[in-house]
């Protein structure tokens, strides 16, 4: 059952959007209500399954891990095989994103591996088990990734505050300690869970913990804190669109991706390389605005879009953004 949104509550999640770390007296200062009322329509929207988590934006390109999706569209499998399937990508550590789909794919499964043998291993394994079921598969890996701020939410606000965070698979690596390690783990799924608390859990100060949490985002390890929110509850769908491209040039390529990336409802424009060359995962009114969207990229871009696929996420499993991490606190 979808929830209607006041006003108040969409500047509340667009400052979410822009910096979940926030505190509630934060916020409150910026949207005009008072910190309790803040705490208490945050506490609804959680309730009311609106927020699905406040998680943090990692770059792992910067911790020599790479991000593969596996594309499996299925034969012979019901709907209990098909939960089955996404149970068992769910339960495996690397994987990051697992979902039931309709359109081109019926089984979307994102994996963090350090390199293109440890996805084999995982690839392989789960051939082995399900082969009689796959009636085709494809693999892209991310070359770069964005992290759009919800314009939707409320257009004219979100103009004030909105950003773009992305990351590529040419950053420079960095090292990071054992505690870091444990702080992103924990960070990941709960960007808003107290310093102090934080700290109880990996059994150090809250000193040490804010200092190494400065030094994850001064290195750009941590690239932001956003919220995750239920499209469905929103009266929208989640959708992705999987791009061909043509040979275009550098230029008309970074013309293509800035205004994919302005679509409104863009919440993860990707390049890719593999099957396809962009993906472009959006969250929309319904499946004629994603087609309206699609003429708009074929009429503006002609030189540049070859082909497009799609599919409508039906059901999300697990969206894990960094590998082992911990489920939610809140």
């Amino acid at each position: 059952m979808s929830h209607k949104l006041e006003k108040k509550d969409r500047k509340i999640l667009a400052e979410l959007d822009f910096d979940a770390r926030q505190t509630n007296n934060q916020i409150a200062k910026k949207v005009g209500l008072s910190r309790e009322v803040v705490k208490y329509r945050i506490d609804r929207m959680i309730n009311n399954k609106l927020i699905y988590r406040f998680h943090t934006v990692i770059n792992y390109f910067k911790l020599g891990i790479s991000k593969f999706k596996l594309y499996l569209r299925f034969t012979n499998a019901n709907k209990g095989k098909l939960e089955e399937i996404a149970k068992y990508f769910h339960d495996h550590n690397n994987t990051e994103w697992v979902v039931l789909t309709t359109g081109r794919w019926d089984l979307i499964a994102g994996f963090l591996v350090h390199n293109v043998n440890e996805f084999d291993d995982e690839f392989q394994d789960m051939l082995n088990k399900y082969h009689n079921y796959i009636q085709e598969k494809a693999v892209t890996t991310t070359l770069y990734l964005a992290h759009e701020t919800r314009r939707f939410l409320d257009e004219e606000y979100n103009k004030k505050i909105s950003k773009i965070i992305y990351h590529t698979s040419k950053d420079i690596q960095e090292k990071i300690d054992e505690i870091d390690e444990k702080i992103l783990r924990i960070l990941v799924n709960n960007a808003r869970i107290p310093v102090t608390k934080l700290a109880d859990m990996i059994k150090t100060t809250p000193r040490v913990i804010q200092y190494h949490i400065r030094e994850l985002e001064k290195k750009k390890i941590i690239l932001a804190y956003r919220v995750h929110l239920e499209a469905k509850e929103m009266d929208r769908i989640f959708c992705k669109a999987m791009i061909y491209l043509s040979n275009p040039t550098r230029e008309r390529l970074n013309a293509f991706i800035n205004y994919a990336s302005s679509i409104s409802g863009a919440v993860w424009p990707q390049r890719v390389m593999g099957n396809w060359d962009f993906e472009l995962d959006m969250e929309l009114c319904d499946y004629d605005e994603f087609q309206d969207i699609i003429m708009d990229l074929k009429e503006k871009f002609p030189d540049v879009i070859k082909n497009h696929d799609f599919c409508i996420v039906s059901e999300e499993f697990k969206l894990d953004l960094y590998p082992n991490a911990i489920r939610e606190l809140l």
